[in-house]
């Protein structure tokens, strides 16, 4: 960690060398953000759900996990901590349905299929977007219309203020657990066309927090041990033109963290020894180009490597501990293209190619290699008030072990509908239907401890149908929406993955069948008190029916799977002035089992969590200053959203943050 903090401070002085060599001394003064507003709304084809920097501290958002668990229809799976692992599963279709993007290239995790939202920093990033089925923009790879649901990260871009050509972000953060998470962000002015940013995060805690064990009749409150982080994250984009519609975006990310993993609480043991290791790195770039009207293309790459190690002095066999290190290359390009030979009507195509290798220390692993190729194509056509649209998705995989038998060959084609009816301007009814595959991944298949060769793929089938309702007015209620979805999710062979004694081993197996089905509503407003005043509200609630429908004879037939709360709502509602405001964000889930055996001694109890944020923006020697503080669970909650991980009580943050 000493290395960490060399680095970091390093960076700091970079930057400052860098701000001394190009800042430019004026007398020009800051001029405010103006956002406008357009009652001009493009055709919406699925529910999509965003969210911009400007909403993060109004809902206590620390994380990109935190930032969208207020979206319908998501559910966030947390072990509790700043460093504890934090899934996302959509529509209860598991987090390995949903995909992840950061700047139009996908993150990829081909051992756990899963993205670990907690270690996705907020502090980069313009706005967090869920589409459902696919996203909207036809120009993109063939890896985005793979997953049942898309989480789209849009970065920064460096923005600059009229004759300056760089600045400087400061911002610190500090809070209860021993939170302690300092930001360094400089964006540099190249020319005209051409402009970089460097981001640099040091984050640590010592995660130690109280909690009382539900249902066993004590008052007595005990500590959360062994939930310690220490992280660095340095992060690079580099955006400019080529020629008159070339554009190109580099970017590069490294992540070095080291996190404690406690056990679960059994018997008042809150304690725990094992400990995980990321390091993780990876270099992406993209490339569009607008040849006339009618033709687009989009090439990009990607290489990444992750390394992970997993340490727990107490295993029992001959070596006294158990010390496993995993190290995950990706090889990935892609090119896309878009042609419209009509006004109305376009078409798009799309392949990515990929290799993914995993290596690790444990005897006689597998070793396996995995090529991947995707290709899409399809079409939209718009006639008067419909919009159509389908595409048929190709997926085939081939594997190569160095010991054992290989997962076999696939080929298999999923097609996706949509169509929508501009009713009026306000009004929009939408539909689809999506038909997609997911391979189980390394850890599925080859773990040493619990993989199972004999997994079958799931093949998942999603209808969708809904409506969304927006207006804008010239009353003080100047804007509001309402949009509610229907939807019906069919799972063939569905792989449940549960923890055992810990967050690192785990227990995999096919669930056989099962039918969910669900309705989203969501509903925002905004009012305008004054000019200078305005007071800003949403809720979205969930309704989801997940049942196993596997075998008729079976004790869990017709019960609800592992983790899947029936009902949630999240509700925020805040008021804001030009320099202050203040927001309350509750979020309420109903109980779950954590068992396919919907008997009360499996019954995990809901829980109902309330945060408060309060935001300041004033000036310090002619600087801009922010501040904000951050009160979390509130009413401290005692609640576990996964069995025996207790999430923590009554929490504070504070945040400084300048733009110099």
């Amino acid at each position: 960690m000493k290395i960490k903090y060399c680095l970091f401070f390093f960076s700091f002085l970079l930057v400052l060398t860098s701000l001394n060599s190009f800042a430019q001394i004026d007398s020009l003064q800051k001029v405010e953000e103006v956002k406008v507003k357009s009652s001009s709304k493009k055709t919406s084809l699925r529910a999509t759900q965003t969210i911009d920097s400007a909403s993060f501290l109004k809902t206590s958002s620390y994380n990109v996990a935190d930032a969208i668990r207020n979206f319908a229809g998501v559910n966030i799976k947390d072990y509790g901590g700043i460093g504890g692992l934090k899934t996302v599963s959509v529509r209860s279709l598991g987090a390995n349905h949903t995909g992840v993007q950061v700047d139009g290239i996908n993150l990829g995790d081909t051992q756990t299929g899963q993205i670990d939202l907690g270690k996705l920093m907020l502090d980069n990033v313009e706005s967090i977007s869920l589409y459902l089925a696919q996203p909207d923009d036809l120009l993109a790879n063939a890896r985005s219309f793979s997953s049942a649901s898309l989480i789209v990260i849009k970065t920064k871009k460096p923005l600059f203020d009229l004759g300056r050509t760089n600045k400087l972000m400061l911002k610190y953060t500090g809070g209860a657990f021993g939170l302690v998470n300092p930001v360094i962000q400089y964006d540099q002015k190249i020319n005209s066309n051409w402009a970089f940013n460097l981001n640099t995060t040091l984050q640590k805690a010592t995660g130690d927090y109280k909690f009382k064990v539900i249902g066993d009749g004590s008052d007595t409150l005990s500590t959360r041990r062994n939930a310690k982080i220490n992280a660095l994250q340095f992060d690079g984009g580099l955006r400019g033109k080529i020629g008159k519609t070339g554009l190109l975006e580099v970017r590069a990310n490294y992540y070095d963290s080291e996190r404690g993993l406690p056990n679960a609480v059994i018997f008042y043991n809150p304690t725990g020894s094992q400990t995980l290791w990321d390091k993780d790195f990876y270099a992406q770039a993209k490339y569009s180009r607008d040849f006339g009207a009618k033709w687009k293309i989009l090439a990009s790459g990607k290489f990444s490597r992750n390394y992970t190690r997993y340490n727990d002095p107490d295993y029992l066999n001959q070596n006294g501990e158990l010390d496993n290190r995993y190290t995950q290359k990706e090889y990935y390009q892609s090119v896309a293209t878009t042609y419209q030979p009509i006004k109305d009507l376009t078409f798009n195509y799309a392949a990515d190619l990929f290799f993914t290798t995993l290596y690790t220390n444990l005897f006689q692993y597998a070793y396996p290699t995995r090529t991947s190729l995707l290709q899409v194509v399809g079409g939209k056509y718009q006639l008067k008030k419909f919009t159509f649209e389908a595409n048929v998705l190709s997926t085939y995989i081939k594997e190569k072990v160095k010991t054992g038998r290989k997962s076999p060959e696939r080929l298999i084609f999923n097609p996706t509908f949509s169509l929508a009816y501009q009713a009026n301007q306000n009004l929009t009814l939408r539909a689809f239907y999506k038909d997609i595959f997911r391979y189980p991944t390394f850890n599925d298949l080859y773990y040493t401890n619990f993989g199972n060769r004999k997994l079958d793929p799931e093949k998942t089938k999603q209808y969708n149908a809904g409506f969304v309702y927006n207006k804008f007015t010239t009353s003080k209620l100047n804007w509001f929406s309402i949009s509610t979805d229907v939807y019906y999710n069919q799972i063939n062979d569905k792989i449940i993955a549960l923890p055992n004694k810990d967050l690192f081993i785990w227990t995999m197996y096919n669930i056989g069948k099962v039918e969910i089905l669900g309705v989203d509503f969501t509903s925002k407003f905004n009012y305008q008190i004054n000019q200078k005043a305005k007071i800003e509200a949403n809720i979205n609630y969930t309704y989801q029916s997940a049942l196993d429908k596997t075998d008729p004879t079976s004790s869990v037939y017709n019960n609800q799977i592992p983790y899947t709360p029936q009902h949630t709502i999240a509700f925020n509602a805040g008021y804001q002035q030009k320099s202050w405001g203040v927001f309350y964000n509750q979020i309420f889930s109903s109980g779950r089992y954590y068992l396919g055996e919907n008997q009360p001694q499996y019954f995990v109890k809901g829980f109902s969590v309330s945060d408060v944020s309060i935001n300041c923006k004033t000036t310090l020697y002619h600087q801009p200053i922010s501040l904000s503080a951050e009160v979390n669970n509130i009413f401290n909650q005692n609640y576990s959203i996964i069995r025996s991980f207790p999430m923590p009580g009554t929490s504070l943050r504070l945040t400084i943050k300048t733009t110099i």
